[in-house]
């Protein structure tokens, strides 16, 4: 049968639309995670930009432990550290803490390479503890987890606020 006319059909309308629901419904997720990510790497930079400031800063003194560590090093003349660079690019709302970041709870030199010296608080990276989050290592390594190191330096006492 032939048609008369050029237009399209309603069936061949239905199925672009479709065709379009579809790769938004698959580019939406992936473009959100590709932004968390790049937060992600931003926090991780964070880190260490601490970590290079630490190294620079002179030895803590005792009451200088947990994020005391961190926001002295914004008190130096002149500053090592910006006070932004305290803040996680994660949470949506300031906190009220100088430090969005835990520091050691005893002098870092007494750490082994491997051992945390600093990570993200436990909501830093979503509100129920479950993303994990950034740890500081010793050594200047920065590990990104749900589990394992990151997890024992918030819950073993490794690190403190």
């Amino acid at each position: 049968m032939r048609r008369g006319n050029a237009g399209l059909t309603l069936v061949e309308v239905a199925a672009g639309v479709t065709l379009v629901g579809i790769v938004i419904a698959l580019l939406v997720p992936a473009l959100s995670r590709s932004a968390r990510f790049q937060r992600v790497l931003e926090c991780e930079g964070h880190l260490k930009a601490m970590y290079g400031a630490a190294a620079k800063a002179p030895p803590p003194g005792p009451k200088d432990i947990g994020s005391a560590y961190w926001t002295r090093l914004t008190e130096t003349t002149p500053p090592l550290l910006q006070k932004e660079t305290l803040r996680c690019p994660l949470l949506d709302t300031p906190s009220p803490a100088a430090s969005d970041y835990l520091g050691p709870c005893e002098d870092p030199a007494k750490a082994g390479a491997k051992e945390p010296i600093g990570s993200d608080a436990e909501h830093n990276h979503s509100d129920d503890g479950k993303e994990g989050g950034n740890v500081l290592l010793k050594s200047g390594e920065v590990v990104t987890e749900r589990k394992g190191v990151w997890y024992s330096a918030i819950h073993h006492g490794k690190c403190r606020p």
